[in-house]
Order: C-alpha cells, then sequence, then structure tokens
C-alpha cells in the first residue's frame, strides 16, 4: 500500500537539487500535510500547480504536480511560472508562508507515521543474493534508496543503466564477482516479499 501520494520525476529531482535548498522529501511534506496553496490547475494535462514557501531558501516555489498519480513534474521559481501559466494573487503568497511559519512539520511527521505505522525517513534497501567461493549463497546489502523519491514503493525504481551500474560499483567496492550474482532484490518493509530481479 502507497502510503504517500507524492513522488519526483526525475527532472524534478534535477530542478529541485538546482533551484533550492528544500529536499524532496521536505516539498512532499508541505504537499502532503495540506501546506500548499493550490492556485489552479491545468485542465487538459490535470496538473495541479501549488505555490509553496521555502524558510531554507526566503522564497516562494511552484510545484507541478500530477493531479491523479502523485507525481511532480517539475519545480519552478516563481518568474518561470508567471511566464509560463499564471499570475497569482498575493493573498495566495501570504497564505503558503503563514502556513509554514504557523506549524511544526516534525510534529505531522509524527502523526503521519503513527497513522501508518512507518518510518518517514525509510529506505528501500537494494540487496544480492550471490555465491561466494565456497559456492556457498549469501545475502549482501550494497546500498539504500531514498523510498520518498520511488513513492515508497520498490516497483518504482527503474532498472535502468543508472541502476545496474550503481549495482556493479558495489560490487567492486565489496570485491565481489559479478558474474557470482544470481538475483538483486529490492526490498522495502520488513515485513513484505522483496521485489526480486533476476541478474
Amino acid at each position: 500500500m502507497r502510503h504517500r501520494f507524492s513522488y519526483f520525476s526525475n527532472h524534478a529531482l534535477q530542478r529541485i537539487k538546482q533551484r533550492t535548498l528544500l529536499e524532496p522529501n521536505e516539498i512532499a511534506d508541505i504537499i502532503d500535510f495540506g501546506l500548499a496553496i493550490n492556485t489552479g490547475k491545468e485542465i487538459i494535462f490535470e496538473k495541479t500547480h501549488w505555490l509553496i514557501y521555502s524558510i531554507k531558501d526566503e522564497c516562494y516555489f511552484f510545484i507541478i504536480q500530477d493531479k491523479f498519480t502523485g507525481l511532480v513534474i517539475t519545480l519552478l521559481p516563481t518568474q518561470y511560472h508567471d511566464n509560463l501559466a499564471w499570475s497569482v494573487d498575493n493573498e495566495s503568497f501570504a497564505q503558503a508562508k503563514s502556513n509554514i511559519e504557523q506549524n511544526d512539520i516534525s510534529e505531522k511527521q509524527l502523526e503521519f507515521s503513527k497513522q501508518f505505522n512507518i518510518e518517514t525517513t525509510q529506505n528501500i534497501k537494494v540487496k544480492i543474493r550471490y555465491l561466494d567461493l565456497n559456492n556457498e549463497a549469501k545475502t549482501k546489502t550494497l546500498f539504500n534508496l531514498p523510498a520518498i523519491e520511488y513513492n515508497y514503493d520498490s516497483y518504482n525504481v527503474p532498472i535502468d543503466n543508472s541502476f545496474k551500474n550503481n549495482i556493479n560499483q558495489h560490487l567492486r567496492t565489496y570485491e565481489i564477482k559479478e558474474s557470482s550474482v544470481f538475483a538483486v532484490l529490492l526490498s522495502y518493509k520488513k515485513n513484505d516479499p522483496p521485489r526480486i530481479l533476476t541478474w
């Protein structure tokens, strides 16, 4: 079951890194905890335009999100939004700032984690199954992926060249032969079966 609505496209993650000091999980908190201002949506494409305030940057941003899937498509500075979409009234800006200044997000995170019985900082663990020098099957955790970036679902992790290169890099670090690996496991919750990839 997905516990969070907001998750991020690769494009959105790049723009967030370039344009703001906020982390993706902080932006997801602002949206999912009802602290962003809905300034309207694109009728044809069903994209919601959220206005948020960043204390870290001391400025505002617009978040463009798919209304139905929760996928955050991009983050825009206010001047970009005015040129590409529509202008927003001063009252909305004031409310966006007030929502952040008057609310304790950490308390809302705690309420959320209690409600769904999960940790808000949870990761997706990437593990391998391989044969050691004695030809015995072993399991090893290679690295973690931030679950928030994949909407708390291991099946949202793309198995692309970047992922495979990351696997191979860690195999070299741990001096494990690639040929000895017979499966990759993406594990999110202890009581749920992992996503298994033949390798």
